[in-house]
């Protein structure tokens, strides 16, 4: 059975930022295949769910947040039994030291 998603506010920011540059930059093309491949890796977590490696011993709200690594960005989230929760649309350049101060700020 295929789990719900749910995006944080701040999750769905970061993704609309990320498609916005990626067209300014790259243009339609490219920022519809970025769209379409981060749908399509949310839509097989919620399928499976523990696709993503856990990320260090961290936890949201209780559970343990993990990372899907795409080309360019990464999906951090977590999962309980009902729901995916999309914490961060993560720029893959960005140094991953800061997940931790950036989910902090979300908790």
């Amino acid at each position: 059975m295929a789990l719900r998603h749910k995006w944080l506010d701040e999750a769905q920011t970061e993704f609309g930022e990320t498609i916005d540059y990626v067209f300014c930059e790259f243009g339609e093309r490219v920022a519809e295949g970025v769209y379409a491949e981060s749908k399509d890796c949310v839509q097989r977590l919620t399928q499976f769910p523990e696709m993503g490696m856990r990320y260090k011993d961290l936890l949201f709200k209780g559970n343990k947040v993990r990372i899907f690594r795409m080309r360019n960005s990464s999906i951090i989230y977590c999962h309980d039994n009902e729901t995916i929760f999309v914490l961060s649309f993560w720029n893959n350049r960005c140094d991953d030291s800061r997940i931790e101060e950036v989910l902090a700020e979300r908790e």
